[in-house]
């Protein structure tokens, strides 16, 4: 397996695999996996927080691999991510080579955008860390993107979400190569918990503030304020004074979600913060952010976070 490691990787992402693979050998009784850590531009990659870790061979000097593991690297915004996509452009023909010579290639992350640089995912479905979508809308827009998925396989391309998706998108892959009894034993051993396989719960209104609109992100800060209200489609574009169109177009370019999932996502969001911090009713969080319905509430509560309003408030006592 060659373990590509960019810069501003995650630390965990690549000590993390590593263990996976390394207490899977420990488990199989024999030197199943066998890896090198790949820097793209030097012998050595700093992570995120700043930790050197020694790699074995630089990007060009690779010329085969049964596996290529993509690691992710911390997001600093979609200007600098685009700016570490640029970084991999001269090397599209080596990784295109590399990646259909091999077996598998794995992408996590941020990752997925490093390896789409190569014009390599452009015949697969992939899936990305959700607040990825606008940007692969701007720079990849033919893509084939869920950012739904914690972790997708289409033919021998594994890709998976944000951070800690890689867990599950590890054992996914292992119960492949190796069968699920390893597959389990393996998480039974590290106690991997079984994720949901969507990235809906994980999903936070903040992350879709990161853009440049400042009309819109009035309108979203008044959205925050005015949960309570009608909220349509209608009204949010007089607000805007713009047409229904214009506001929808508006929202999935800057945003990738339509006006009404936003607004359904922030109520969902207030109505969390209210169960964890307050003694109201269920009937009353839900009045408090629009919903008289509290049976309609509790389905779409449910739906996406996975737990009733009460399943979810007894978790904080």
């Amino acid at each position: 397996m060659a373990i590509i490691c960019p810069e501003g990787a995650l630390a965990t992402g690549i000590t993390g695999v590593i263990d996976i693979l390394n207490v899977a050998n420990t488990l199989a009784k024999k030197s199943v996996f066998s890896w090198q850590l790949v820097g793209i531009e030097a012998e050595k990659v700093r992570t995120s927080q700043g930790l050197e870790i020694a790699c074995d061979i630089k990007l060009a000097d690779l010329h085969s691999a049964d596996v290529m593991l993509w690691i992710g690297s911390q997001f600093q915004g979609q200007k600098k991510l685009w700016q570490a996509c640029n970084t991999f452009v001269p090397y599209r023909e080596h990784i295109n080579k590399l990646a259909q010579s091999s077996e598998y290639t794995i992408a996590t992350c941020t990752s997925v955008c490093y390896l789409a640089t190569s014009g390599f995912l452009d015949p697969y479905h992939v899936t990305s860390s959700w607040w990825l979508k606008t940007f692969f809308q701007r720079y990849f827009p033919k893509l084939k993107v869920s950012q739904e998925k914690v972790y997708l396989q289409d033919g021998k391309v594994i890709t998976s979400g944000a951070a800690q998706c890689y867990f599950t998108m590890m054992l996914h892959f292992i119960r492949q190569t190796c069968g699920i009894e390893l597959a389990d034993e393996l998480a039974s051993w590290l106690a991997i918990p079984e994720l949901t396989t969507s990235q809906q719960p994980f999903m936070q209104i903040g992350a879709f503030e990161l853009h440049q609109d400042e009309r819109l992100l009035l309108l979203q800060n008044y959205i925050k304020n005015n949960l309570s209200g009608a909220l349509t489609v209608d009204s949010l574009a007089k607000q805007l004074s713009v047409s229904e169109r214009t506001l929808i177009r508006r929202f999935q370019k800057q945003i990738g979600l339509t006006p009404s999932h936003y607004v359904r996502l922030a109520r969902l969001e207030k109505a969390k913060q209210l169960l964890r911090t307050t003694r109201m009713n269920a009937n009353d969080v839900a009045w408090q952010v629009g919903y008289q319905d509290i049976g309609s509430f509790n389905r779409i509560f449910k739906e996406q976070y996975g737990k009733t309003l009460n399943e979810y408030r007894a978790q904080f006592g």
